[in-house]
């Protein structure tokens, strides 16, 4: 069997498992999971793999993520 490259993992360093999960919990709260990947899972990921994320960090970034809608 070939092994490939969990996409998920990449973009949002999550893996697919539970990336599922996370976008029926986004479907049954009735957000778009496209909307959570792209503004919070992936700025998340970013930023995590630059720094540290600590509190005052992860609450900017949601916090852009919310001024969105």
């Amino acid at each position: 069997m070939k092994k490939s490259i969990d996409r998920c993992f990449l973009h949002y360093g999550i893996r697919q498992e539970d990336m599922s999960i996370i976008e029926q919990v986004s479907q049954q709260a009735d957000i778009d999971a496209e909307w959570l990947k792209e503004n919070i899972l992936k700025p998340y990921n970013e930023a995590r793999n630059e720094e540290n994320i600590d509190d005052k960090r992860l609450r900017k970034l949601l916090n852009s993520a919310i001024k969105k809608i």
